[in-house]
């Protein structure tokens, strides 16, 4: 299954962000704490080059917490300020408020150094779409400044918020990558609520989702879906295709004349693995989080050398344009 999402919108967005980088002090980059590694947009590492940054793992509350307590120590072994929590809670926004000041240290140093004291800190926030960037921004700032929903690209444009006298946010509108080299990265997005309803192959997503809980959570198939249903039980492992009969069947979500409905019971997979209703589970695994990081770097350095090839393409066409008016002739692209 290959599930690819880059809509225009994206490239105008990223462009955004690369006028505005100067503008701050560091970088939040918000990611889902269910998939911490495949939510990194391997292009902020570049875009935010020479910032501070704090790695923020949104939702923590609706992934596997000894996971998420790996993939921190993860993040901390590497020098990142790191930090998981539920985006609502006001402890969240306190732990962020203490690591932005620490994270600038040095530039709060030297600010005090050429007499300049009071300044407000400035961070852009960034990640993926639906990642819970403008429902932090809010519970940091205590009110909705921004504006905030449960489906991906809700926020479009540049917003500055200021909060209290120390710091400002810039909230910016989520992006992803071009392409996802790894088909599991695009899965797993796909299943977070990163990626648009209407591209994605439901069944399959679904398949591969009762693949993954079969062998990482076994107790959640039986426990939420078909405990104490009038269903028969298989003697051995089921696929997943017969699991899904089950689980349409034990849920009731039949078809006329009876017959389970799996379409519908892969809607509900899938709408209870992004909103957590399925129970906390991570589908990253903090065991390949360092060959995950090698791809992510491989993929950055990649995107890098296309865009430096479109700005020379982009170049060369516009000496061609103008020395073709300078003759006079009408130019032709080649």
């Amino acid at each position: 299954m290959d599930v690819q999402w880059y809509p225009g919108h994206m490239t105008k967005a990223r462009r955004m962000m690369e006028e505005n980088i100067r503008l701050v002090d560091l970088v939040i980059e918000l990611v889902d704490a269910r998939i911490p590694l495949s939510s990194r947009n391997p292009d902020i590492d570049a875009l935010c080059k020479g910032k501070g940054r704090i790695v923020f793992l949104c939702k923590a509350d609706l992934a596997d917490p000894v996971k998420t307590e790996a993939f921190l120590e993860y993040f901390r072994q590497k020098g990142m300020f790191a930090v998981a929590a539920d985006a609502r809670e006001k402890k969240a926004a306190d732990l962020v408020r203490r690591f932005v000041q620490e994270a600038c240290r040095e530039k709060i140093a030297r600010d005090r150094a050429r007499g300049i004291v009071g300044r407000p800190l400035r961070a852009m926030v960034a990640g993926i779409p639906n990642v819970g960037k403008s429902t932090f921004i809010n519970s940091f700032a205590g009110r909705a400044g921004a504006k905030t929903g449960n489906k991906p690209g809700v926020t479009r444009g540049k917003q500055w918020i200021r909060i209290g006298g120390d710091v400002e946010l810039l909230d910016t509108p989520g992006i992803l990558w071009p392409k996802f080299d790894n088909p599991l990265i695009g899965i797993r997005l796909a299943l977070s609520g990163a990626i648009r309803d209407e591209i994605l192959d439901k069944h399959e997503l679904a398949v591969w989702l009762l693949g993954f809980l079969q062998k990482e959570y076994p107790g959640i198939i039986e426990n939420k879906y078909i405990q104490n249903a009038a269903v028969e039980t298989p003697g051995e492992e089921e696929t997943a295709e017969a699991l899904l009969l089950r689980i349409a069947a034990a849920r009731k979500l039949l078809m006329k004349g009876g017959e389970p409905d799996t379409e519908r019971a892969c809607s509900m997979l899938i709408d209870d693995c992004k909103n957590g209703r399925i129970g906390r589970i991570s589908l990253d695994d903090p065991a390949q989080a360092p060959a995950m990081d090698e791809e992510r770097i491989r993929a950055a350095s990649q995107s890098e050398k296309q865009k430096t090839a479109g700005r020379k393409n982009y170049k060369a066409g516009k000496s061609g344009r103008k020395a073709s008016e300078d003759r006079g002739k009408p130019w032709k692209k080649k």
